[in-house]
């Protein structure tokens, strides 16, 4: 046999498989560190945040876990998919993510928009997955800010948001996002990284996402998930809301028996950020346990 066809058609295939694994993989991107033979960690961060937003956590953990950092499609640059549902795709990409690499005893890791997903998973992947830890999320939003909203009112609010959003100029957009960002974390310089992130992002895909966040009710899917459910909530001197109903407010939002919420004192959105050692704590609690 031709030894340069031989090696032609070898080089030919290896291009074939690496084309459909990387059309396979198209919602999400990945970065590992740690050690490969440690308990596996996933990271899943919120709106228009990169995996960097896990930067300090993954380093503060070291070779003691298999860190797998995720970076949601358009929430670090152009998206590669412009229409359709968000959080369900990147949900089953990465369940079946974890049964590829052959991942067990999974803590899953998600912030804001990015814990409704590692629920989505651990649904979907309850032999791989242990732990959810929920980094200040709710399965339906709209009820954070009225009570008896309904899933028909909450699905028009969360067009409506995603309507407005798509029309803005960037220069409109970064001017919203700045409006709000005293309630996304504390100190000064942590706000700057959040608005740097978030000018950074796919307009379309953050206004896709979010309209899907504020505009569906993921309540249904906490009774099929079997994993241990570990909630963090913010609260802070400056909130109007007193902790303990805010507490409420969660537990109301997670009324299953395997799980719980925590309140995180002198913290904002981005618990991580503003409180990165009591973060930990819980974190290496989980890890622990």
């Amino acid at each position: 046999m031709n030894l340069q066809f031989l090696t032609a058609g070898v080089v030919a295939a290896a291009s074939l498989l690496i084309q459909a694994e990387a059309e396979a993989q198209t919602r999400f991107e990945v970065a590992r560190a740690g050690d490969v033979e440690a308990r596996s960690v996933v990271f899943i961060p919120g709106l228009a945040t990169p995996g960097e937003v896990w930067t300090d956590t993954v380093a503060s953990l070291g070779n003691t876990v298999d860190a797998h950092i995720i970076t949601a499609d358009g929430f670090s640059g152009p998206a590669r998919v412009s229409d359709g549902p968000f959080v369900a795709p990147v949900a089953a990409e990465l369940a079946d993510y974890l049964e590829q690499e052959g991942l067990q005893d999974v803590v899953l890791v998600g912030h804001s928009m990015g814990a409704q997903i590692a629920l989505q998973v651990a649904a979907q992947a309850p032999g791989s997955v242990d732990t959810v830890l929920v980094v200040d999320s709710v399965p339906f939003f709209a009820r954070l800010f009225n009570a008896v909203a309904t899933p028909e009112q909450a699905a028009q609010m969360g067009q409506q948001m995603r309507t407005q959003m798509e029309a803005m100029t960037h220069e409109q957009f970064m001017a919203m996002s700045r409006q709000g960002i005293a309630i996304q974390a504390i100190a000064s310089e942590d706000q700057a990284q959040i608005l740097e992130w978030m000018s950074a992002a796919d307009q379309g895909a953050v206004a896709r996402a979010m309209g899907e966040v504020s505009g569906s009710d993921f309540s249904a899917v906490l009774h099929e998930v079997d994993a241990k459910i570990t909630v963090l909530a913010p609260w802070s001197e400056a909130s109007p809301v007193p902790a303990d109903v805010i507490a409420g407010m969660y537990e109301r939002q997670y009324p299953v028996e395997n799980a719980s919420v925590h309140m995180i004192a002198d913290s904002r959105h981005f618990i991580m950020l503003d409180q990165p050692e009591a973060f930990m704590g819980m974190l290496r609690q989980e890890l622990a346990d």
